[in-house]
């Protein structure tokens, strides 16, 4: 079995983490470390998961002037200079691998990648398999059975078998490859108008780039040329893109040997950084206290985490899923030990009634329900689990096939008075779904509530997860029992109710035992902040509005949708005739290879942009073809794609939806929808159905009330966000139109144009309309441009003028962000928070990124806040009596109420009335109201 060497490319991987896809992170003493913490989990990852007999990390010269520059003087001349916090965290990641004794190599005037070759070469007669970690295609002509890439990223291994399939041509023919194409990214000359493709097959072909010169002549004129013209540069191609295999350093394999690095030693580096998570990491690697409260299984590193649901959420360190690293917060010194684990199984009437008991005694209690499924409306229950103290836990099987149970209609009735009781303080985890498990049961919880999910989603919204078990990872840097370790996955999976009871048992006395170890962190966190009004007097109260929603659900009229699907049916089926009449011939328009053909072969038209997989034909390719081709395909496919999303999403999924046992659709709604605070939902997703397009009206139509004697009624905030802006910004002209009740956009475009009202164009109230609400959104003059349909000279001119206008919302926009970057947050109307250290990054992009999050915080936060508020209040007031509506969906700015026909228009009164003052605002607050026998109606 031959031995491992994995060789970090070091500041190939320093840069790419820099630029992976995660928030800013700043040490406690304003030092940027996103790039050093990702760089350094990577690290630990390696060494933790692969376990190579050696490690090395190598390095530029730090000389930018390399060996190349004398062959070549432009040489990489067109790189950008790197940004100055690149430099402070490529120091600092330096300085941490050498702390750790991982050895380091580098030799001015010469590359890594020469080292890389250098030590490739000299290792060649050795029992040993390198692992260049590094995506360079330079380094492609070295692989072999002996020399493989490693994307850390993706844990993947990229080996000679995997370059042909991918790219088509071996190791010993990349040098080839290279000198025909080049590399603008390191300005290296090739043949204009080769790429590797073409390359790969003119190499395949002659064999070599000279022999493609020597045979210029059986190319086409044009190729021939740019293969003519290049000769002179060929040779210079070469030598630039072949590796050195002789530098001149001092090399020692043993030295690389992995039991000689020290991880602790980075420790106290960890600490000042406030890295607390790579801490824990090292100290398991180290073999320091119990591994799992140091935060992974035996071998010290951490497993994929399981989020609420019970899939496994990534943890690699570089996934093109947009995910922020894990904070790296200050651990918690838990006032109980993690391995107190005083666990107690039910099982018997006796101790049923000690429970009950004791929790009779108990203010609060932290509880957590096991079920059948995910579905929380449609699952039956397993069982439950309570616990007052840390460390301990009780677990009351209900249903089970492994152990004993107890019957559940005599735990209901033994925990119902405990529930129910309004006077003691529920702490849960997700509250949300265990509030339905349990109503389902026929328990009612009532009483004052702590969420830890969503406490620790107001707390930072941008965490990394809320998960119950990436809590507990990152709070206590303990690692809980994965679900799947219980139930298994994908077609072997099982249910909990098949799982053994005394394994049931520690898995959910487990959860509840966390959950109440988090709420005693994070209770203290909210004491005394804008968030701990606002988590109590809204959020909480919230969960309980929401948790009625979901179980009422909402009725559907499933035939309406049947005869609309027909209807789709033949609008696709002359859409496809029609698409195939444009192109000549028949194809499958929903084939996009096909589509690309007739597109950009058959038809000539521009390649818009190309993906992996080849020249793309998405929606914004189709738009931009729409726009500046006479070609009526693209506009086609584009309506084709529409109502075939709208038949699969909604007209013919949504009847299988409904549940059996109520004849209704249950949605689900997300508390932890944005960072903002807006709600989002599923299953299905409402807030995606078109308001404007005949099908999307139909799908609207098709939701209707329960009984003939009711109707739907809808109540929509009228403009929201931008009274919000007015609010906030108070520009006197803005101010004024609100509160004269004009056409608000039609206002803007006079004013902006210098026009009377009554003489503003269609044209121009779409711009300003874009304009009003692309400033919520931070829409830039090429985003007005495109949306508007004009240049972006144009848009830009727009823009201008209407900030000279309206000169206190530009002041509006200065004052959020100069207020974020002072704070650290923005924050909306009821005190909700959204870090944003994006605005103090040096990445220009990055900046203005924080700029737009930190104006759509504060306006879309606060709408959000007021729309939650309206809801706490109306359902408060629905529960005094007197009332028949029933709130059953919210969607944006709009409520969606089940009410009787005969009370309906006492009952839009209360409710105009209570969204109207549900937050005090100095511009005119306007919900529409309406009913009818469907959704649609309401309009």
């Amino acid at each position: 079995m031959p031995k491992t060497l994995y060789l970090i490319d070091g500041h190939a991987q320093i840069y790419r983490a820099y630029y992976a896809p995660f928030r800013e992170l700043t040490s406690p003493t304003g030092e940027p470390t996103k790039a050093t913490s990702v760089f350094c989990q990577m690290l630990l990852k390696l060494l933790t998961e692969k376990r190579p007999d050696y490690l090395a990390v190598v390095l530029d010269s730090r000389d930018e002037t390399v060996f190349r520059c004398d062959i070549y003087p432009d040489y990489k001349k067109n790189r950008d200079p790197a940004p100055e916090d690149l430099h402070v965290q490529a120091d600092r990641i330096i300085s941490i691998v050498e702390a750790m004794a991982v050895p380091t190599f580098r030799l001015e005037g010469f590359e890594a990648d020469d080292l890389i070759a250098t030590i490739a070469e000299r290792l060649k007669g050795e029992d040993v398999v390198i692992y260049a970690v590094s995506k360079d295609k330079d380094l492609e002509q070295l692989m072999s059975d002996r020399f493989v890439l490693y994307d850390a990223g993706k844990d993947a291994v990229f080996d000679t078998a995997a370059l042909i399939e991918s790219k088509g041509y071996p190791p010993e023919k990349a040098v080839e490859i290279q000198t025909l194409t080049g590399d603008t990214t390191d300005n290296v000359p090739g043949v204009h108008g080769i790429g590797p493709k073409k390359a790969a097959a003119l190499i395949e072909q002659y064999g070599t780039a000279e022999a493609v010169l020597a045979h210029a002549d059986e190319l086409t004129p044009k190729m021939a040329e740019n293969v003519r013209a290049f000769a002179p540069l060929m040779p210079v191609a070469r030598q630039l893109v072949t590796l050195r295999r002789d530098v001149p350093f001092e090399f020692d394999l043993q030295r690389c040997r992995t039991e000689l690095v020290q991880p602790a030693r980075a420790l106290p580096i960890f600490e000042s950084l406030g890295f607390t998570r790579l801490r824990h990491q090292v100290m398991a690697l180290a073999g320091g206290g119990d591994p799992r409260a140091a935060g992974g299984p035996s071998d010290g590193f951490p497993r994929a985490a399981v989020d609420s649901g019970g899939a496994a959420a990534p943890q690699t360190l570089f996934d093109d899923a947009p995910l922020s690293p894990p904070p790296e917060a200050a651990r918690v010194e838990p006032a109980v030990p993690l391995t107190r684990r005083d666990y107690t199984l039910v099982d018997t009437p006796e101790k049923l009634k000690h429970l009950r008991n004791e929790l009779m005694k108990r203010p609060r209690f932290a509880f957590d329900t096991e079920t059948t499924g995910l579905n929380a409306v449609a699952a039956q229950l397993c069982g439950v689990s309570l616990s007052w103290q840390a460390g301990t836990g009780f677990y009351v099987p209900v249903r089970g096939i492994m152990g004993p149970v107890l019957p559940e209609g005599d735990v209901v009735a033994a925990l119902k008075p405990i529930f129910e009781n309004d006077k003691s303080v529920k702490v849960g985890h997700n509250l949300k779904y265990d509030l339905l498990v349990l109503r389902q049961a026929g328990i009612e919880v009532a009483g004052p509530m702590f969420d830890t999910m969503v406490a620790s989603f107001l707390l930072d919204p941008m965490r990394r997860s809320h998960s119950l078990d990436g809590l507990s990872l990152e709070l206590f840097g303990f690692r809980k029992i994965p679900t799947h370790d219980l139930i298994g996955k994908g077609k072997d999976q099982i249910t909990f109710a098949e799982v053994d009871t005394s394994r049931a048992c520690e898995y959910a006395c487990e959860d509840v035992d966390y959950t109440w170890r988090i709420m005693e962190v994070l209770e203290p966190q909210l004491a005394g902040t804008s968030i701990e009004r606002l988590f109590y007097e809204t959020e909480m109260p919230l969960v309980n509005v929401l948790t009625g929603m979901e179980h009422r659900g909402v009725s559907l009229d499933a035939d309406a949708l049947h005869a609309l699907s027909i209807e789709l049916d033949a609008q696709m089926a002359e859409l496809r005739t029609r698409v195939c009449d444009a192109a000549g011939h028949d194809f499958n328009v929903d084939s996009t290879k096909q589509l690309a053909v007739v597109l950009f072969d058959e038809l000539k038209l521009g390649v818009v942009r190309t993906t992996k997989t080849g020249r793309s034909t998405d929606g914004d390719t189709l738009e931009t073809l729409a726009r500046q081709t006479n070609s009526p395909i693209p506009a086609l496919v584009l309506q084709y794609r529409e109502l075939a999303k709208l038949k699969n999403t909604y007209v013919d999924t949504l009847p299988k939806m409904v549940l059996p046992r109520t004849g209704r659709i249950h949605t689900s709604f997300h508390v932890l929808g944005a960072a903002t605070g807006r709600l989002s939902s599923s299953d299905p997703n409402l807030q995606n159905i078109p308001i404007r397009t005949p099908t999307g009206k139909r799908i609207r139509a098709a939701f209707v009330p329960q009984k003939d004697t009711q109707v739907l009624l809808a109540a929509d905030y009228s403009q929201i966000e931008l009274r919000v802006l007015a609010h906030y910004c108070r520009d006197a002209a803005l101010l004024r139109a609100f509160q004269e009740g004009v056409d608000i956009h039609r206002f803007v475009a006079a004013q902006v144009h210098g026009v009377e009202l009554d003489a503003v164009t269609p044209e121009q109230r779409s711009a300003a309309k874009a304009v009003n609400f692309g400033i919520i959104y931070g829409q830039t003059a090429f985003g007005l441009a495109r949306g508007i349909n004009v240049s972006v000279s144009e848009a830009r001119s727009f823009i201008d003028r209407y900030f000279r206008r309206y000169p206190g919302i530009r002041r509006f926009i200065d004052s959020c962000t100069d207020d974020a970057r002072r704070t650290g947050y923005a924050q909306t109307i009821l005190g909700r928070r959204r870090a944003i250290p994006e605005l103090h990054s040096r990445n220009p992009q990055q900046r203005a990124l924080g700029e737009r999050v930190a104006v759509n915080t504060v306006i879309q936060g606060s709408a959000a806040d007021m729309i939650k508020r309206a809801m706490v209040d109306i359902d408060r007031e629905l529960a005094r009596g007197g009332y028949s509506a029933r709130m059953l969906i919210q969607v944006h700015d709009e409520l969606v109420f089940e009410v009787d026909r005969a009370s309906v228009e006492r009952e839009a009164d209360m409710i105009r009335r209570k969204m109207i003052h549900a937050i005090p605002l100095d511009v005119p607050v306007v919900v529409d109201v309406g009913w009818g026998r469907n959704w649609l109606e309401c309009k």
